[in-house]
């Protein structure tokens, strides 16, 4: 989860790996450290009367779903308000929202992130659990008494002033870094080499990449399903309706068309069935396993803050079985593996900024089009790995997205134009959230990431040696939502005021 690569660990020589033994050892008892979504308590717990039945409900609809290890780990519990949950975008308009029309707003954002949070928890509990807990009507029944409930909690705890004002003060996401792990000494020493470590993959990054299609190579691509659909996607965007925050809210029809719009082809050499695109499931010993017979890209939409307004974001997301080893010392290899496409577009729809990162938050780059203006010192102690690319009109052109094989780096990012692409190996778009309710073998349903959002499985060896950094099992594939993207100081991928820290608009006549 940050930027990183194999040339980074070359520092790593045997003598120093053994003199770091002892170390190594005593953060396998810290372990525990790790910090996963506690529920909350509502102080309505114990009380007589309607509220006191809602806060005892969500207080024992948590406690089931901690049991049954169906904890949703995608957004951050509010302290105190069981049926509010925030992610650093929403988070990022607690000091904008002193009229009441933008903290009903807010608020209402809020709920409906722990109604999806809880939506896939109540999918994820056991047949067993649900006919405990909701013997009429099963999982729709406990689904609705969380709407009721969350509405008249919320009716209650926010009709005054004081109440309102504690809410903003408190109303603050995660950070994805551990701090008992940044230990003085131990973390300097440790960014004093992972830098170095950086700065010569930026530099073998730019020498392989293009914004050419590579010359003569093999290579399997991977188009959308069906026909192409171009449509008036800057009418879309441009005249969506926007709520009391500034957000656009878009219809289901217009979503759609939005993802298909500006789907990518990705184009990956296979050198075997770990360099090909599938689809996450369950198996029946409990591991996830990446089904190459059924290639799938998932969608998720999100939102950034830049130059004083709010910009639409379509993420793209794959599955590989995995990254293989290239030996039994490979701290970086390991099963499953994946990468995030991300495209963001301006006020009119048209992309501004492209972005890959892998799914472990690995290997970040950003590729701005010439409306973009990178700045020559991004407020970032590790600084982003910035390409440039160009602006691609989705109605007759693709972006390909050009992989190596085996680790599956972006080398390529490429337009080309819409049509015959009978060649390609078709994929379907399908919603991010599916992979919070993957089916399993008995039955039931469970998430493909754990309490703490990472895939389990898929831990590497780095973890070993870059927990200095503070960031949780480097290298493990995670939830979106989950990924600091740098190893040096603080970033994430979902950092609202990314944009306004690495760039300027570049205004063309």
């Amino acid at each position: 989860m940050t930027t990183r690569n194999k040339s980074a660990g070359r520092w790593l020589r045997p003598a120093v790996v053994r003199s770091m033994v002892p170390v190594l050892l005593w953060i396998l008892l810290q372990a525990g450290c790790a910090v996963w979504p506690t529920p909350t308590r509502s102080m309505h717990v114990g009380a007589s009367g309607p509220l006191g039945d809602c806060a005892d409900f969500f207080a024992g609809l948590d406690r089931q779903v901690a049991m049954s290890d169906a904890v949703n780990a995608g957004y951050t519990r509010v302290d105190q308000y069981p049926y509010l949950r925030t992610d650093r975008f929403t988070a990022s308009f607690q000091n904008g929202v002193e009229d009441s029309r933008a903290f009903s707003a807010w608020v209402d954002r809020m709920q409906s992130l722990d109604q999806s949070a809880r939506r896939m928890e109540i999918a994820s509990l056991p047949a067993s659990i649900i006919a405990v807990l909701s013997p009429v009507n099963g999982r729709k029944a406990l689904f609705d008494k969380v709407t009721t409930c969350g509405s008249l909690m919320k009716n209650a705890d926010l009709s005054n002033a004081g109440s309102r004002d504690w809410l903003r003060q408190n109303a603050a996401a995660r950070d994805e870094y551990i701090p008992l792990r940044r230990i003085p000494v131990i973390s300097q020493i440790t960014d004093i080499f992972v830098s170095r470590g950086v700065a010569q993959w930026h530099a073998e990054a730019r020498a392989r990449f293009s914004a050419r299609p590579p010359a003569a190579r093999q290579a399997v691509r991977y188009a959308p399903a069906g026909k192409p659909e171009p449509g008036p996607v800057h009418r879309i965007v441009g005249h969506a309706k926007r709520d009391a925050l500034g957000i656009p809210v878009y219809p289901d029809d217009d979503r759609r068309l939005l993802f298909r719009t500006y789907a990518p082809l990705w184009e990956v050499p296979a050198q075997g069935d770990f360099d090909r695109i599938g689809t996450p499931e369950w198996t029946a010993d409990g591991r996830i396993h990446v089904d190459t017979g059924v290639p799938q890209t998932y969608t998720r939409l999100s939102f950034t803050r830049f130059d004083k307004t709010v910009l639409t974001q379509l993420n793209y997301v794959i599955w590989f079985p995995s990254r293989p080893k290239n030996g039994v010392l490979d701290i970086y290899g390991g099963a499953i593996d994946g990468l995030n496409y991300r495209v963001t577009l301006d006020r009119a729809g048209k992309p501004i900024l492209y972005e890959t990162m892998h799914n472990c938050g690995c290997y970040y780059k950003a590729y701005p089009t010439s409306r973009l203006r990178a700045l020559e010192a991004a407020a970032y102690a590790e600084p982003p790995l910035i390409f440039n690319a160009r602006e691609i009109d989705g109605s007759k052109e693709w972006m390909v997205v050009a992989m190596a094989p085996r680790t599956h780096d972006v080398t390529h990012l490429y337009p080309l134009p819409r049509g015959g692409q009978s060649e390609a190996v078709a994929y379907h778009l399908e919603d991010y959230d599916q992979l919070n309710r993957l089916p399993q073998t008995n039955g039931n349903r469970k998430s493909m990431f754990n309490r703490y959002g990472i895939v389990p499985g898929s831990e590497r060896l780095e973890r070993f040696i870059l927990w200095p950094t503070g960031v949780l099992s480097p290298g493990a594939m995670r939830q979106w939502g989950k990924h600091a993207v740098a190893f040096v100081g603080r970033r994430h991928f979902d950092d609202p005021f990314y944009l306004d820290n690495m760039f300027r608009p570049n205004r063309i006549p």
